[in-house]
């Protein structure tokens, strides 16, 4: 499977956020997919994870880069400590999503920039992944934090990037490796072809991943 090939994420970062020279924080890099993209642009870059494994993993994967086992409701960071903050489709993960931004803030230097990307609800990977578990409630308690913080808004986009499955078979692996605790189940494999209808059966099954992102500033 590839994912975003196009990069289209750390284009859409780039839009507004001044990576260049500054110390960057990721919240939420899981295996590193995003981080190796930000380390080769960043000063400065720290990320982290709650997931030992996945941690472990993005060490093999990113160098350069101060891994560190974590949560972004407890940063273990000094006040103002850095340039820019990037939840990289996290912030929905956190049980307390308003806390998790309350400690960005106050990481962030005066005037330094927090980048949320977040899942779409609608889209055409969240409607898949609700077969298996759904996030709606905990994507729109992220929002709803978003919309109640105390950074200014300075933009918020929608856009989409592609998931590239082989075949259908590749796609069906993937799902019930990753999101699912049982074996092939025959009944979420019908709901999948039929959320996708004829483009299950293309060569390669090509999926567009809707999500948002939003760009905040704290204030002087």
């Amino acid at each position: 499977m590839e994912l975003d090939k196009e990069k289209t994420e750390i284009g859409m970062i780039e839009r507004f956020a001044d990576l260049k020279g500054s110390r960057v924080l990721e919240v939420g890099c899981g295996d590193g997919r995003l981080t190796l993209l930000l380390a080769g642009k960043s000063g400065e870059l720290v990320a982290i994870d709650p997931d030992d494994g996945s941690i472990s993993e993005a060490r093999r994967n990113v160098r350069g880069v101060d891994f560190r086992i974590g949560s972004g409701e407890a940063l273990e960071f000094e006040d103002e400590s850095f340039d820019l903050t990037i939840f990289t489709m996290s912030l929905h993960h956190h049980t307390d999503c308003v806390l998790a931004l309350r400690e960005a803030q106050r990481t962030l230097k005066k005037d330094g920039m927090l980048v949320v990307l977040e899942p779409a609800v609608d889209g055409e990977i969240q409607r898949l992944y609700r077969l298996f578990a759904d996030e709606t409630p905990a994507i729109e308690r992220a929002l709803d934090a978003i919309n109640g913080s105390d950074f200014n808004l300075e933009q918020h986009e929608t856009f989409y990037k592609n998931w590239v499955f082989e075949d259908k078979e590749e796609l069906y692996s993937y799902h019930f490796e990753n999101y699912s605790n049982t074996d092939y189940d025959a009944g979420i494999v019908d709901s999948m072809n039929e959320l996708l209808g004829e483009k299950i059966n293309d060569k390669p099954v090509i999926l567009r991943d809707k999500l948002e992102i939003f760009f905040m500033r704290r204030e002087l």
